[in-house]
């Protein structure tokens, strides 16, 4: 029984002690992950999608999926390297070695990573997740990608 709980008040917290307490007492042997920060928000995965397309759309990087991959490695991996070590750690023992176009096709669907490719972008709280789009428009707005529209700007 796999459990997710955002804590930001002190009914939550009183309700995440007590499903860890029944869980513990049904099971006795539990482990949990805990982190700060807000999740991510389904705006912010929509908003990385639209940008995605229009770089697909104004550059020759390729199609959505490839424009996908190229942001998660570009963009993605430097923010999760800088900021989590055990990604950092797992990054430079198993991918570093590698050759860029493979990194690159791991970023996408593969046998291997799954439909969503390597995990990148998912693991990212919401403070990670605005530095990622605001990374992605300031690196393709200088390539001459119009991202206003999508940004609620008149010019990005």
């Amino acid at each position: 029984m796999a459990e997710r709980i955002a804590i930001n008040s002190a009914s939550k917290l009183s309700e995440a002690i007590n499903l860890i307490t029944r869980m513990y007492r049904e099971k006795k042997y539990l482990v949990l992950s805990l982190r700060e920060g807000k999740d991510r928000t389904l705006d912010q995965n929509a908003l990385w999608f639209a940008l995605y397309e229009r770089i697909a759309q104004m550059t020759q990087i390729g199609d959505v999926d490839d424009a996908r991959r190229y942001c998660k490695l570009h963009f993605g991996v430097p923010i999760m390297r800088r900021d989590c070590e055990e990604f950092r750690d797992g990054w430079n023992r198993i991918f570093l070695h590698l050759p860029y176009e493979e990194k690159l096709r791991l970023m996408g669907e593969c046998s291997l990573m799954g439909p969503d490719g390597f995990p990148v972008t998912r693991l990212f709280n919401r403070k990670q997740g605005i530095e990622y789009t605001d990374r992605i428009v300031a690196d393709f707005a200088g390539r001459g990608v119009f991202f206003g529209d999508l940004l609620g700007e008149a010019a990005a």
